[in-house]
């Protein structure tokens, strides 16, 4: 796993930081400027800490997402008919891009006709959405 590095841009950016948000403050709330809490200042350790737990945390969610979307897609797989799966599989091997989860899980979803019927519903809600936007709004202009 990779671990936070500062390069030397990050770390200008972040050492200037206190001092863009008390210019901003300042510029947003120029009677009040002198009351408010100034940023705290900077402490490298702190700041280094901080995003190394965010990298981690977001390389958690996106592991946790990529394992999710397999263990749906891999089912969603076993449970299509033998020419869904070989149409899959013969698309599979003719990708030339990187074989990731969301890949496998178009794939899957267009060759057992999910994606069609996900279509579908999407431009039904959609269509039910606008009619009801128009009669609300054809009942605020009998209103007025």
């Amino acid at each position: 796993m990779e671990v936070f590095e500062w390069t030397k841009r990050k770390l200008t950016l972040a050492e200037r930081r206190p001092q863009r948000q008390a210019m901003k403050l300042a510029s947003n709330y120029p009677l009040i400027a002198s009351v408010l809490e100034p940023p705290q200042a900077f402490d490298l350790e702190r700041e280094t800490e901080s995003r190394r737990l965010a990298y981690q945390r977001s390389e958690q969610r996106m592991r946790a997402f990529h394992a999710r979307i397999w263990r749906e897609s891999r089912k969603d797989f076993f449970l299509a008919s033998d020419a869904q799966r070989a149409l899959i599989r013969s698309a599979w091997l003719e990708w030339r891009g990187p074989t990731t989860s969301t890949y496998f899980r178009y794939l899957v979803d267009l060759h057992t006709g999910v994606m069609k019927a996900r279509s579908e519903r999407f431009r039904a809600a959609e269509k039910q959405r606008r009619l009801s936007i128009l009669a609300l709004s054809s009942s605020q202009l009998q209103i007025q």
